[in-house]
């Protein structure tokens, strides 16, 4: 072999010593440097070849020599990421994958679409499998847009409401659903074999033995931070508030609107879904309650509850009536809310449960809900209404469910999560890492496959324009996304480890086409969620970072609005749409609320005081938070060290040039020490009563109500808010199906900077002719 004409003049033995004295080295090196070239022969051809092998440019070094040389123009050309897509190539193909040898990076997203991408390319690329994929995009532009915060109002029997339910999918799809869905009920009723079996029981029986009881009543404070009030609420009561967030004290003053309610449910809410309906009829919200007890804590851990020993579960489906104002316009009703069905069975305690996505059947009034049971098993409940017993309410024991989905008899192999896929197929996510695909008529497995190699805490689907997608959280890993039509070679993941260690933290949204998630961040008083496309599911784009830990996540089905539950009380509410569409744009995120809660003092110190703290503890509901923007902190971060820099370069000049001694004032260096610790070092970490955390937030799912959201507290507190902005001018017209601007809430976004609010690329697009559709002027 020969060496590189770097290296052939260097000799590395000087590198070494053997502890020789100074006349002896010199010798030693000489003598087997004479004897290593008379024993090295060069064959003349052979010598020719190499010199044309490795003929480099004279800029380039060795390792040796490249430690303190900068790296040349030409090789840093060479180095950079560029891959450019085959524009012959239509949008909806894959492009290929980068071959190149060179490019080690397989742990990043090379690709066409970057984060500075503009819209028009992004459309192209997030949605090319649709021909009409601008004028369905834009549409969506035109409905929420101009709402930075809050979703709109829609009118009734509009357009604009039925595109927002129906998003990607054709305008006849909720009907052929329906009709799926009751054929498929009907075949079902003819083929079973072994029906759900249940018995009722009184409601004494139920509460003694099945629904959690709370002990006492809880203090709640209410109403404006400067005039808050005193109010005591039992489990099953409720308070009704108005739609600036204060409770109504005079019930049957009618200019006071009706703006949701605070329920007392007497337990820790692990998860909860409004009941798919349709039309302008009352709301079922169904929540899995579990007693304070199976999460107190215990100084001796043979005090607590075990989980063989929590064989009681129950399902609470709560009914919430509607009205209708004098404009027309569905509100929240000023009745309380009532409690018409509850689900019991020996099963465990349930720790997840979710709804069939498709509607109750207007026949019999059924509807399919699952349930994550505590003994590891996935039940399929039919639940039937009876309109008529909703005002003394059905308690139902459960003995057999309509279908039994069972974890394959493996070690310590459970069912962590679920999601559906459609009516007939039910997607789970086990301990082991791997993903399995149900049918529920006929019950059997009908694939599995290996995708992490850490238990899977939290799986979603793509449902309804994409259902056989789902993207699975692992405990320890990377997130993932599998096509479940071809998983052993449709399977990506985003190159960033993450640990997850609850569920709730990945949520869908349709008309956008991905999933939100939370994302690893550098610091534990506060957590980052972002969001990733499924066509580009490796490149995650920033949406919001919340104080404390977050602890449930909700997309609006029938609008691409976010909810984000956090550790520390606060729900916070942002448009996503107006988040990802730009990188320039400025845009805000709001907190809805804050909860916090103080447990009562314990039995030894609440001898004398008894009679005046309730047994329960007290809370406190703080709402009327201004808009703040949805900066990335890393981006203020870098932005307050640049004016750090600039101001301290400024300085510096006017030291220079008033030719001032370094003595005088306080020195450079212990200036720039303080001002690093000022922009780099975080807030400080607060730490919260556990119940004070927010346990589960969701949107209503419903078109006519997806305004409508339910937020969750640890104390047992569970708030439903309608939060729907009203557009006066989009009730009296509307112009080509496009909303107006909407004016903001006076409780919510009134704050706003009265900025530009105009559409993106609205100035480019001419109502004449199609072909004027441009959308390159907006970043």
């Amino acid at each position: 072999m020969r060496l590189r004409k770097s290296n052939q003049g260097k000799r590395f033995d000087s590198l070494l010593s053997f502890g020789l004295s100074d006349g002896e080295e010199p010798a030693l090196a000489q003598r087997e440097r004479d004897s290593s070239d008379e024993e090295f022969v060069v064959d003349p051809q052979q010598q020719e070849v190499d010199q044309d092998e490795h003929e480099v440019d004279p800029q380039d070094s060795s390792d040796f020599e490249s430690l303190g040389d900068k790296q040349s123009e030409s090789r840093r050309k060479k180095s950079r990421r560029s891959w450019a897509p085959n524009d012959a190539k239509p949008l909806g193909e894959v492009q290929p994958y980068p071959t190149d040898s060179a490019q080690k990076w397989t742990r990043t997203y090379v690709g066409p679409v970057k984060r500075w991408t503009r819209l028009v390319v992004l459309v192209d690329y997030w949605f090319g499998d649709r021909e009409d994929r601008r004028d369905v995009f834009y549409y969506f532009m035109n409905l929420w847009w101009k709402f930075e915060v809050l979703p709109p109002k829609l009118p009734q029997d509009s357009p604009r409401l039925e595109r927002a339910r129906n998003g990607w999918m054709p305008d006849d799809f909720t009907l052929d659903l329906e009709d799926k869905f009751r054929r498929w009920y009907q075949r079902y009723l003819s083929i079973r074999t072994i029906s759900q079996q249940s018995t009722l029981i009184d409601r004494a029986k139920a509460f003694r033995w099945f629904i959690p009881q709370a002990e006492g009543s809880m203090t709640v404070l209410l109403g404006h931070v400067s005039n808050q009030k005193e109010y005591r609420i039992s489990q099953g009561e409720s308070i009704p508030f108005s739609d600036s967030g204060d409770p109504i004290e005079d019930e049957d003053n009618q200019n006071i609107q009706n703006g949701g309610w605070v329920l007392d449910v007497g337990g820790i809410v692990l998860s909860m879904g409004w009941a798919p309906t349709k039309g302008p009829v009352d709301q079922l919200l169904a929540l899995a309650v579990t007693p304070y007890s199976d999460q107190a804590y215990y100084k001796d851990f043979d005090d607590a509850p075990k989980t063989p020993e929590l064989k009681e579960g129950t399902i609470q489906i709560w009914k919430f009536e509607v009205e209708r104002d004098e404009k027309g316009i569905i509100r929240p009703a000023r009745s309380s809310p009532k409690l018409i069905h509850t689900l019991c069975f020996h099963w465990g305690r349930v720790g997840r449960m979710q709804w069939c996505p498709i509607p109750f059947t207007t026949e019999a009034h059924v509807a399919l809900l699952a349930a994550l049971c505590g003994d590891g098993k996935l039940r399929i409940i039919e639940v039937k209404r009876n309109v008529e017993s909703d005002s003394r309410g059905t308690f139902e024991e459960l003995q057999q469910p309509m279908a039994i989905i069972e974890p394959p008899r493996e070690y310590t192999l459970e069912i962590n999560c679920f999601t559906w896929i459609n009516m007939n197929r039910v997607a789970v996510g086990l301990s082991d890492g791997s993903v399995a695909v149900w049918s529920l008529s006929p019950c059997q497995q009908l694939q599995r496959h290996p995708v992490h190699s850490s238990p899977i805490m939290d799986i979603v689907s793509g449902y309804p324009s994409k259902p056989f997608i789902v993207a699975t959280m692992p405990m320890g890993g990377v997130f993932t996304l599998t096509d479940l039509n071809r998983p052993t070679a449709e399977k990506t993941y985003h190159g960033n480890p993450v640990i997850s260690l609850q569920p709730n933290v990945v949520t869908w949204s349709d008309h956008l086409r991905g999933f939100a998630s939370i994302w690893p961040t550098s610091f534990p008083g506060t957590s980052t969620i972002s969001f990733v496309h499924s066509r580009i599911f490796p490149l995650s784009r920033h949406i919001c970072t919340v104080e404390g830990q977050t602890t449930c996540l909700a997309f609006g089905t029938c609008h691409p609005f976010l909810l984000i539950g956090s550790s520390d009380g606060s729900v916070w509410v942002l448009n996503v749409l107006r988040k990802v569409s730009s990188h320039r744009d400025k845009t805000h995120k709001l907190r809805l609320f804050q909860h916090e809660y103080c447990s009562s003092p314990s039995s030894d110190t609440a001898n004398d005081i008894e009679e005046h703290v309730p047994h329960r503890g007290a809370c406190r509901i703080l709402h009327g938070f201004l808009p703040q923007p949805n900066i990335h902190p890393l981006g203020m971060r870098v932005a307050k060290e640049s004016r750090v820099k600039r101001a301290r370069e400024e300085r510096k000049a006017a030291k220079r040039k008033a030719r001032k001694s370094e003595e005088e004032g306080v020195p450079d260096e212990q200036e720039e020490i303080d001002e690093d610790n000022f922009t780099m070092v975080p807030g400080p970490i607060t730490i919260h009563e556990p119940l004070t955390r927010i346990t589960a937030v969701s949107w209503n799912p419903n078109a006519e109500f997806s305004w409508w959201a339910a937020a969750a507290m640890g104390s047992g507190l569970v708030r439903v808010m309608d939060l729907g902005v009203e557009d006066d001018r989009g009730n009296s017209g509307e112009r080509d199906g496009q909303p107006e601007a909407a004016e903001p809430e006076d409780n919510a976004t009134g704050e706003l900077d009265d900025g530009d609010q105009s559409l993106p690329y609205e100035e480019e697009i001419g109502e004449e002719s199609e072909d004027d559709f441009d959308m390159t002027a907006y970043d």
